[in-house]
């Protein structure tokens, strides 16, 4: 792990090479051990895939002090946070609430049902939140699901959108526009200013997506 700076008021720790399910675990416990006992002057700490942003206040903390908080809190090894939470996600796929399922599956050679299967039979770890408040990156995709992004992104994804690209799966919080393979939709609120805790997931819940119904319309 290397420490560098970003700009004047923010710090990120590097993992180099955080790929496997091991490392990515390890990331989160680190992340979550930052966040549990940060002094005052740290804003936020920010998980992204192979690093963790420390975002501080120069007039409030000095650049040397953060740094030896994080030294410090990590130098014995950070403690396990727990078994995960595991959330049952219901998806409607195909037709239009995924209308990008039918041109996938020609794209990939396979029947819809097959996608279907392949993207329901798999539990998903949250890596990270981003792009837009409460879009989770989960991963890894069945091999048989690997796809690049669109070439041309769609003006308009529907919130509730559940997605591919990459080896990765998703969910759009919010109506936006969007690059990744839509192929269903969930009710679920993945962004809630009314809830206690605004994202419905965190990074290291698990998730497993269930057919709620199968649309061709």
């Amino acid at each position: 792990m290397k420490i560098r700076y970003l700009g004047d008021s923010a710090l990120v720790l590097f993992y180099e090479g955080a790929e496997s399910e091991r490392d990515i675990r390890q990331l989160q416990r680190d992340y979550y051990s930052l966040r549990e006992q940060a002094p005052d002057g740290i804003s936020d700490i920010v998980l992204c895939y192979n690093s963790i942003g420390v975002y501080y206040n120069p007039q409030m903390i000095t650049p040397d002090n953060v740094v030896q908080y994080i030294r410090a809190r990590l130098a014995g090894g950070t403690k396990k946070t727990g078994k995960p939470n595991i959330i049952s996600i219901p998806v409607y796929y195909g037709g239009r609430y995924g209308p990008d399922l039918s041109k996938l599956a020609e794209y990939l050679n396979m029947t819809e049902e097959e996608i279907i299967r392949y993207h329901s039979q798999k539990t998903y770890t949250v890596w990270g939140i981003g792009f837009l408040p409460g879009f989770p990156y989960m991963g890894k995709l069945p091999p048989e699901l690997v796809v690049p992004r669109k070439t041309t992104p769609a003006p308009k994804v529907a919130a509730g959108s559940v997605a591919v690209a990459g080896f990765q799966t998703g969910i759009y919080p919010f109506d936006s526009p969007g690059g990744w393979h839509v192929i269903g939709w969930t009710p679920f609120k993945m962004f809630d200013l009314e809830r206690p805790e605004l994202c419905l997931l965190k990074p290291g819940d698990k998730v497993n997506f269930t057919v709620a119904e199968r649309h061709t319309i």
